[in-house]
């Protein structure tokens, strides 16, 4: 067993409502202030994903879970679904609202979290995924190794997952978790003393 495995619980952010709604918040302003609910949770994964592989730590800092239309930040799904159950005054609610399936921009934040590569990699993702509705990228990310069927349930997909699907050398994945460790650790210690 690897030493990923086996410190499965150090990988874990404190979810960061402000810095999931500026993320959420790019890829509605590049899109015209509007994206099917899907699309948008589908992207933020995709890049989540891909942040976690290249620089070792998380855009959102959400958890995740295999669902049946395939793998999802699950704290950002609840703030789209669940939004009335939210302070108005939420990071969250102060900047999207959902109207149906659709999540739209209600203001842009000012971007105090989000770092401008973080920023480069959410317009990279969305540039590369544009022409794609939320269907494909389902359909993309059912072929995901990390994801695994729950049928109508869901079930957690921890970052290990991510990361075993993302990294075939067992050395550079242990870097990666490690790395990893360390930047939800400061996050985590950052965010609890705001």
């Amino acid at each position: 067993m690897s030493e990923v495995r086996q410190n499965t619980e150090t990988l874990k952010y404190i979810f960061d409502e402000q810095k999931a709604a500026e993320a959420a918040s790019c890829l509605l302003s590049v899109n015209g202030g509007c994206l099917p609910y899907m699309k948008l949770i589908k992207l933020l994964y995709i890049a989540d994903r891909r942040s976690l592989t290249m620089y070792h730590s998380s855009i959102t800092t959400d958890s995740y879970f295999s669902m049946k239309f395939g793998p999802v930040p699950t704290s950002i799904l609840d703030c789209i679904k669940h939004a009335d159950e939210y302070p108005s005054d939420s990071p969250w609610n102060s900047s999207i609202k959902t109207r149906g399936y659709d999540v739209i921009l209600k203001k842009t934040f000012s971007q105090r979290f989000l770092s401008q590569e973080e920023r480069d990699l959410l317009e990279t993702v969305n540039s590369e995924y544009k022409g794609k509705d939320q269907f494909d990228l389902s359909d993309i990310t059912h072929a995901f190794p990390e994801w695994h069927n729950p049928g109508d349930s869901r079930i957690p997909l921890p970052i290990e997952d991510i990361l075993q699907a993302t990294i075939s050398d067992d050395k550079k994945r242990e870097e990666a978790a490690s790395d990893i460790r360390m930047s939800a650790y400061i996050h985590n210690l950052s965010f609890s003393q705001r």
